[in-house]
């Protein structure tokens, strides 16, 4: 039936994707079912409001398909990444001492402290990219189970605010209480990758900001991906423009 003027609020554009993925997963042995995942990405396609329509595959294929629209491949490819994003967060200590032991280190592997390795902190300064190894602390303080929610926010700056569990808080409290302040040095790290590595100037609890992003569709993709995140990873097998 024709849609009336007084029932215009019901009618919804005719869903015209323009690409189509096909997404895998590993068996790991762990109980993740493809209809899991379908799920699980149609959330997180709400949060970033995209169109898109998921399709699991036959039960143990591991695979999914999706359907969704963009106006070019690099739009298509940077929906797939925002989708497709683990979200699994991290944070832990930084060793005090961090530019010394990476030193000795490079000379004499066996002086890395004990339960630490070393991670690539790379930072974009304008257009310049900066590199740092830091001496990072394998135990965490937090990660993602403490995560309550995740908001992004557009201002001079690209953030995302994070609010921790009552236990998350506690245990920031607890670690960054006996940081030494104004040298002290946290390593966030956001699949398997550092996005930051603030000093800490003051005790820090529930909440956490993240910074250095370098778009909002950068941040809120981060932010959906912790509000959402994926039972297991995801690759892009292929992706393919839809005939119009």
């Amino acid at each position: 039936m024709a849609c009336t003027a007084l029932a215009l609020s019901s009618c919804r554009a005719k869903f015209k994707p323009d690409f189509e993925a096909v997404l895998s997963f590993a068996d790991t042995g762990e109980s993740v079912s493809e209809e899991t995942l379908a799920d699980e990405l149609r959330e997180r396609a709400k949060l970033l409001s995209l169109n898109a329509r998921v399709d699991p595959g036959p039960a143990g294929d591991h695979r999914l398909g999706i359907r969704f629209e963009a106006s070019d491949k690099d739009e298509a490819l940077a929906q797939l990444d925002a989708l497709c994003q683990f979200g699994q967060l991290s944070v832990r200590l930084v060793h005090d001492q961090s530019v010394y032991p990476t030193d000795a280190v490079r000379s004499d592997p066996s002086k890395l402290p004990a339960d630490h390795e070393i991670l690539t902190f790379t930072l974009l300064d304008g257009e310049r990219t900066k590199t740092e190894d830091l001496v990072v602390e394998t135990a965490e303080i937090v990660n993602s189970s403490h995560v309550e929610s995740a908001e992004a926010e557009a201002g001079k700056a690209y953030l995302v605010h994070i609010s921790l569990t009552i236990k998350g808080g506690q245990q920031m409290l607890a670690a960054t209480n006996k940081m030494q302040k104004g040298r002290s040095r946290l390593a966030i790290i956001y699949d398997e990758r550092i996005i930051s590595a603030p000093v800490v100037v003051g005790v820090l609890g529930a909440e956490i900001t993240l910074v250095g992003f370098s778009s909002i569709e950068e941040a809120q993709a981060v932010s959906a991906s912790l509000n959402k995140p994926l039972s297991t990873q995801l690759l892009i097998e292929s992706l393919m423009p839809l005939a119009r």
